[in-house]
């Protein structure tokens, strides 16, 4: 063998007849072995505890091909040639009706491969799909052992028919994996902002004698709510440029192949990280206008934003009325219970997982706070007021009222059970009227506990020895069938019972949380079993036994994930036990795949940041992103990872691009706003977490201990360099954004600082003065004192 070292990579060549070639990363933890011969074939192989082991494999070569109007029929492509180029090899080959070239690179990334693709069909033919497919090598487990064929396995959509795929509308974060072991292997889409081309990500896991994962140019089409399958009459988009004379036209595509050994069922991780340093991070920093609005582009900053939704939306929807001696009061969503969207309905108030009122009055009362405005405050206070009257039952109270009627409902009669309890409403309604007397009223912390213990009691009552705690209870709190003996909602009543422990000091209620996370940690984690209410009750309904043969996934959905991670964040904050927040860790970088990390073209709207909702829907940017953009920051607060403080800022604005909408393109094809809209899922919402993370991220933020910063309001920051007491940076931001309140930590505050931004500097500035007052810049002016 030849050994050549090129840019720090290893390239072997063999000289043999037959053909071989062997291309290794420098770190020696990936390489792709290509043999030529009568029996092609092109195998990734890792190191695993020192010695290589296959982790994927392409008999005769990768590529296949499809014709239209032969649909079963692919063509398969033959390896024949093999060059040596700089930090990488390129393969050639043959199909029957064109030609292909496979350049693949080596990468600075230790267990990463790129490859482009490129395929020349032969004059006269028509092309349906071109696709790189890969045999899992470890292969699977008996379909019916009980941890399921692998280990791990993810796809962004999961399968309603074996021909079903993951094409481009959905790619969020768009990646597929599979592990066994320690053998982690996933393929990732290069994206680009030359999105023509139809492509599709897809795997199987127990229909061919071994797993595979695939990429390609792949036609799809979208059928019910919300699937796409392969699409037997579309044709890629060819590349006219590039096309060679004679030849019908050049389909290309680029994807990487990530390889390496990882901790068991965990090298998702991998792939999160990945997906956001090569992908999300510039999309962030190039996105700083992401606030902007889609239908009302005047609408961009914070500041614009906080006007519109506290001064003007929310006196729209605001109603206030006597309940006893108390002024009550609510923000109305104006939604029929029942789902009868043709029926009109007046004011109302919800504190459901979607719509939860007191978390936006929570907001409104921190604007009037900060600008000083008594009504305002006395206004969100009186929504409060409205929650504590509600009427109780054992523990158990209503929250859904009527302002009209005077009437109070128990729950959602659309998305649920309308006469029955649900017990993840009631926790996450709990869990913000205990914030409310923390941090708003702690006048009123011990009213508010007093209401809330019979329900802690009710919910240790209730708690099965699994540890699970049923979801729905009827008019005698006896648990619904439905949700009782498995769900994962169960993590809200966790993290509401651990809230209440750090409330009260009652042991029992902590270790009720305990008994519930233990049972997340012991039934959910190990096959991401994500069932909540929405999983299966909302738009996207299927049976409570729908399970994705193909690909061996259940349906889930990310609800109940947010949940989970907070409350194990909550138990570590408690307990201060590591393993809390080492597995809120897994569950939130498991959350994050849900995360969409870049500004997909099909859609007008920047979306980089938003998050979807679950493996059978399809929707972009749903305000579900509020709530993990404060977890996120939450999660940066303990961990200090950087990565934690983007997302969340992405998370923090996305909703305002798509608002006062749900969601964008909700079928996942079509470039529309989504069919609902309301004050708690959408602005409210948005703001609330805006206002929540403002005071300690400012306009930007930078921590000097650890050379990290950030822009949260429609800005962005590069360049930044800590230079002993000198501090550098570039910013870009929207023109109307004027002065830019840039907030600092990790500064020393008994020495000095000059602050250099877009060539500009300061004079020195104390550390005090920049810690507790932070620091302005304009970037129209020369100087800033």
């Amino acid at each position: 063998m030849l050994k050549i070292i090129a840019a720090g990579y290893i390239l072997a060549a063999s000289t043999l007849a037959l053909g071989a070639a062997t291309l290794e990363s420098s770190a020696g933890s990936v390489r792709m072995v290509v043999e030529l011969g009568p029996s092609p074939i092109e195998r990734v192989e890792i190191k695993v505890d020192g010695q290589w082991v296959p982790a994927l494999f392409s008999a005769q070569a990768a590529t296949r091909v499809v014709t239209l109007g032969t649909p079963n029929t692919p063509h398969s492509c033959v390896l024949q040639t093999e060059d040596v180029i700089p930090n990488g090899i390129l393969l050639r080959g043959d199909c029957g009706i064109g030609k292909f070239e496979q350049r693949i690179h080596l990468t600075p990334e230790p267990d990463e491969l790129n490859v482009t693709v490129r395929f020349m069909p032969e004059s006269g033919v028509r092309i349906n799909s071109v696709e790189d497919r890969y045999d899992f090598a470890p292969g699977r487990r008996a379909a019916d052992d009980p941890e399921g064929p692998v280990d791990f396995v993810w796809s962004q959509n999961i399968k309603n028919e074996a021909d079903d795929d993951i094409p481009s509308w959905s790619f969020k974060s768009p990646v597929v994996m599979l592990q066994q072991g320690p053998v982690f292997a996933a393929l990732m889409p290069k994206l680009s902002e030359r999105l023509s081309v139809p492509l599709a990500l897809d795997l199987d896991v127990t229909s061919q004698k071994l797993p595979w994962l695939a990429y390609g140019a792949i036609p799809s089409q979208p059928y019910g709510h919300s699937y796409f399958r392969r699409s037997t009459t579309g044709e890629p988009k060819v590349i006219e440029t590039s096309t060679p004379v004679g030849q019908e036209g050049v389909i290309e595509y680029r994807y990487s192949i990530v390889a390496s050994q990882q901790p068991s069922k965990l090298g998702y991780r991998r792939a999160v990280r990945l997906l956001w340093q090569q992908q999300g991070r510039e999309e962030l920093l190039s996105s700083y206008d992401a606030q902007r609005n889609v239908t009302r582009p005047w609408l961009v900053t914070f500041q614009d934003w906080s006007t519109d939704t506290w001064l003007r939306y929310a006196d729209e929807v605001y109603r206030g009325f006597p309940c006893g001696s108390k002024q009550c009061g609510t923000l109305a969503s104006f939604r029929n219970p029942g789902g009868h969207w043709e029926q009109q309905t007046g004011p109302d108030a919800w504190f459901n997982p979607w719509f939860e009122t007191l978390r936006t009055a929570y907001g409104w009362y921190l604007y009037g706070r900060r600008t000083d405005n008594a009504d305002i405050q006395h206004k969100a206070e009186s929504v409060l007021n409205l929650v504590l009257s509600s009427p109780r039952d054992g523990g158990a109270f209503s929250t859904i009222y009527l302002v009209d009627s005077k009437q109070w409902l128990h729950s959602d009669g659309w998305a649920g059970y309308g006469d029955d309890y649900h017990a993840f409403g009631m926790s996450w309604t709990g869990y913000w009227m205990l914030k409310w007397g923390k941090d708003l009223t702690p006048d009123r912390e011990q009213e508010i506990v007093a209401f809330l213990r019979p329900f802690g009691d009710f919910l240790v009552k209730q708690q099965l020895a699994s540890g699970v705690i049923p979801a729905w209870y009827d008019s005698d709190l006896k648990p619904r069938e439905e949700f009782r003996d498995f769900n994962a909602e169960t993590a809200a009543s966790g993290l509401f019972l651990a809230s209440l422990a750090e409330a009260t000091g009652d042991h029992d209620y902590l270790a009720a949380a305990r008994k519930t996370m233990d049972f997340v940690t012991r039934e959910v984690l190990p096959r991401q079993r994500w069932f909540d209410f929405e999983t299966f009750l909302s738009c996207a309904r299927k049976p409570f036994d729908f399970y994705d043969p193909w690909t061996a996934q259940y349906p889930q959905n990310n609800l109940s994930q947010i949940q989970a991670a907070a409350a194990y964040l909550k138990l570590y904050q408690i307990t201060k036990e590591q393993e809390y927040l080492t597995t809120g860790t897994h569950v939130l970088d498991y959350l994050l795949l849900t995360q969409q990390v870049w500004n997909n073209p099909a859609f007008s709207p920047k979306l980089v940041g938003g998050f979807t909702t679950q493996n059978t829907d399809a929707e972009w940017s749903d305000a579900r992103e509020a709530y993990a953009a404060v977890l996120l920051w939450h999660y940066y607060q303990a961990t200090g990872n950087q990565e934690y403080l983007e997302r969340a800022v992405g998370a923090a604005r996305s909703t305002f691009a798509i608002a006062p909408w749900e969601n964008w393109a909700h079928t996942g094809f079509t470039d529309e706003s989504g069919a609902l809209t309301g004050f708690h899922w959408g602005p409210g919402s948005g703001m609330t977490s805006v206002e929540m993370m403002h005071p300690m991220l400012g306009d930007a933020y930078i921590d000097l201990s650890n050379d990290a910063g950030v822009c949260f309001n429609a800005c962005s920051i590069r360049d930044l360099r800590i230079r002993g007491d000198h501090i550098f940076f570039n910013l870009d931001a929207v023109s109307s954004l004027g002065k830019i309140n840039i907030h600092f930590a990790g500064a020393n505050e008994a020495a000095t600082y000059q602050i250099i931004w877009n060539g500009n500097q300061s004079d020195m500035i104390a550390g005090k003065s920049i810690v507790q007052n932070g620091f302005a810049v304009s970037l129209t002016t020369d100087k800033k004192k």
